[in-house]
């Protein structure tokens, strides 16, 4: 991305802020890791994913899917439109209420968003259910991770049962770098 728009250009750019030179580049933080999102009309989307592809081959860029974006997006424990944010949650039953202008509104909580990690052990009827909102197979655990409504009073470390039958275990959030001190990619 340097190449393209410049060294400072991108050094610059903030979480939260973006450029238009000579296209819309932001800092949306969406997957929880440094990155960067690039939108064009989308007749220049070609044209510009060779160019990336060319700039980026000798750093050893590779390109992914929207499942390696789903993935990292779910391991910070970050809520997706239409998954998690779906309006049947409010702000705190979303781990969001810090998000609230006003704290002058309480929000109850019927039931919270939680990690789960699932396993393959059998099923048990007798734990609470989860809903699963988003799933996906993490490789920085090797194993199927998600982001699920379960009861309020469910805490890391209890297992929980979903639908399908499967068992899984409550995890903290965001799975990953709790402190978000660790990037996975290098800053310019």
């Amino acid at each position: 991305l340097a190449r393209l728009i410049g060294t400072d250009a991108v050094a610059a750019l903030a979480y939260f802020q973006f450029i238009q030179d000579p296209m819309l580049v932001a800092r949306l933080g969406f997957r929880g890791e440094l990155g960067y999102e690039l939108m064009v009309p989308a007749a220049e989307g070609s044209a510009l994913r060779r160019k990336l592809r060319e700039e980026g081959r000798s750093r050893g860029l590779r390109e992914c899917s929207w499942a390696a974006a789903d993935s990292l997006r779910i391991e910070s424990g970050y809520v997706l439109f239409d998954r998690e944010i779906d309006g049947r949650a409010n702000p705190r039953e979303l781990g969001l209420e810090r998000l609230v202008a006003s704290q002058r509104h309480r929000f109850a909580e019927s039931k919270s968003l939680v990690g789960l990690k699932i396993s393959d052990s059998p099923r048990r009827d007798d734990l609470p259910l989860a809903q699963v909102t988003s799933e996906c197979f993490s490789p920085t655990f090797g194993k199927t991770i998600a982001l699920a409504f379960t009861q309020a009073d469910v805490t890391p470390g209890s297992s929980v049962r979903l639908a399908d039958g499967r068992l899984a275990h409550v995890a903290n959030l965001p799975f990953y770098d709790p402190e978000r001190c660790r990037p996975r990619c290098t800053p310019v």
